[in-house]
């Protein structure tokens, strides 16, 4: 009898225990404009967008510019609009400005300013954002039947992220001629310095057999700088060197030096339904092959239809005036509809 008297005392003290950390999470508090007040826990900021969790009306996602205060005793990682990244819990404040309470001051934030607040201690899976859609086509005239697959996941901190991307185009035609699949598959890694400059690493992989490349492995560094930091758009640019290793269709292996000059940028709306707009420019010059160049453009719009998932248009243009093999295609431009589904 005292085992089991013991184990039910222990078990009702986890369970206070548990019930008190469970009411201690909820404590954050939201003001809208219209003078609601609402508690709960702050998920994440990041595009406009609060993630706020509630016990009686779930997980909201509430318009950045509908808030007239938040408060939460937590400990945060607060990004502004012109690179700065603060540390602390978050105060009272009033006339739509946010008070970060760092432990060597109190620093006030317009929210117009604040453009991402995270957790610290959130988990791995929180820290996450992605998305992943697929596409298929067929035409009976021709034979020809395409499968598209894009996928991108970034893990982000105040001071670095992790981006992964994959891409890729199968073909099947009915005759069993032509080779036209296509895939590339990358990872970075970009180091914020200061208020706007970044470095980056990344290495790459991919394959266009239109442009005669079976397999092309590439790695390189980039220093940039990011102007564009808001809850409505990104933009950066940069400039660096990459080294290959190229494979061609009937050809022997080459090794090559490029500079590379890159942008990136990021349009989105936060009002339902989301639309979001994503493009990038590699450029890339040879300093091994004078003459030859290269030229990558891919860019997508995402049109939500319901809550995390969206309708999507991907179009890329590639451009090699020297392929591997001279016999090849030098431009490769594709578009593609799919659907996806964003994380």
């Amino acid at each position: 009898m005292s085992a089991v008297r013991t184990s039910a005392v222990a078990l009702a003290l986890v369970l206070s225990f548990s019930a008190a950390a469970r009411g201690q999470a909820r404590t954050d508090v939201v003001t809208l404009l219209n003078g609601d007040r609402l508690t709960g826990e702050v998920v994440e900021l990041t595009r406009g967008r609060l993630e706020f969790k509630t016990d009686d009306a779930g997980t909201l996602e509430i318009e950045w510019d509908k808030i007239a205060g938040l408060e939460a005793r937590r400990q945060f990682e607060v990004e502004t609009s012109d690179g700065r990244r603060l540390l602390g819990s978050l105060g009272p404040a009033v006339d739509r400005a946010l008070q970060v309470v760092a432990a060597d001051g109190i620093v006030s934030l317009q929210m117009i300013e604040v453009t991402r607040i995270t957790p610290i201690g959130a988990s791995f899976w929180a820290k996450l954002d992605g998305s992943v859609d697929a596409g298929f086509t067929y035409t009976q005239s021709s034979g020809v039947a395409q499968v598209t697959l894009n996928t991108g996941t970034v893990y982000r901190r105040p001071e670095f992220l992790f981006r992964f991307t994959a891409s890729g185009t199968l073909t099947q035609r009915s005759d069993g001629t032509g080779h036209d699949d296509r895939g590339a598959l990358e990872f970075s890694y970009v180091r914020y310095r200061g208020r706007r400059l970044f470095v980056s690493g990344s290495a790459r992989l991919e394959s266009n057999e239109s442009l005669g490349l079976l397999l092309r492995s590439q790695a390189g560094g980039v220093v940039g700088v990011r102007p564009v930091d808001t809850n409505r758009a990104q933009f950066e640019l940069g400039g660096g060197l990459v080294v290959n290793d190229e494979r061609g269709v009937d050809t022997d292996p080459t090794q090559n030096l490029e500079a590379v000059l890159g942008v990136r940028t990021s349009y989105f709306t936060y009002d339902r339904p989301r639309t979001q707009f994503d493009g990038s420019v590699q450029y890339f010059p040879s300093l091994t092959s004078w003459g030859r160049q290269r030229l990558q453009v891919d860019s997508d719009v995402k049109h939500e239809l319901w809550k995390d998932f969206f309708v999507a248009l991907n179009l890329f243009y590639t451009l090699d005036s020297a392929p591997p093999n001279p016999e090849a295609a030098h431009i490769d431009v594709g578009v593609v509809a799919s659907l996806g589904w964003s994380f």
